[in-house]
């Protein structure tokens, strides 16, 4: 059984409208009143159901994926967890590590970096999320950096409980020379 810490599954619900809110924490079976932010709840009574019910009733697979890419914008915006980050790739290189700080247990599964470059990453991912979620929040990766710009997100492979997804960005600050 894996475990998803409150904070995480109240950020979620804060980053959604109310009508998504309404169907997602009627999908849950703890009271989103009763989640407190550092406690550990199971997983597929919170979160995952939270998921499908943003797929099922209210936004489908994309809002699912928008929904993801809130993600690391929000914990930026709440926190300083991710200050002493200046890049795209900083941020992959320690994913998996913020991953594992808000989930737990021996099906949590992983957000693995296989390559990173200053301007791709290809990810693997064993985690019971939905993909949509998880390619949103791996586009919200590159999001939160202002001086860089998506150019692209894909799922290479979806095979079982195992994901690999590929992104490419650019950097979008330029030095001018004035003449």
């Amino acid at each position: 059984m894996s475990e998803v810490k409150g904070r995480f599954i109240l950020m979620m619900d804060a980053m959604v409208s109310e009508a998504v809110q309404r169907g997602a924490r009627a999908a849950m079976k703890i009271p989103i009143t009763d989640i407190q932010p550092d406690r550990w709840y199971n997983m597929q009574d919170t979160m995952l159901a939270y998921e499908q019910a943003i797929v099922d009733g209210i936004g489908g697979p994309i809002g699912l994926k928008m929904a993801g890419t809130r993600i690391l914008p929000t914990v930026k915006k709440q926190t300083n967890e991710l200050d002493a980050l200046n890049s795209p790739r900083q941020l992959f290189e320690v994913f998996n590590a913020i991953y594992q700080a808000n989930h737990r247990g021996p099906d949590a599964g992983h957000i693995k970096a296989l390559e990173l470059t200053d301007g791709s990453a290809v990810l693997e991912d064993t985690t019971p999320h939905l993909s949509e979620f998880i390619l949103g929040a791996n586009e919200g990766v590159v999001k939160i950096f202002p001086h860089y710009f998506l150019t692209s997100s894909q799922i290479l492979e979806q095979s079982g409980a195992k994901r690999v997804y590929k992104l490419t960005w650019v950097a979008t600050h330029f030095d001018f020379m004035v003449l």
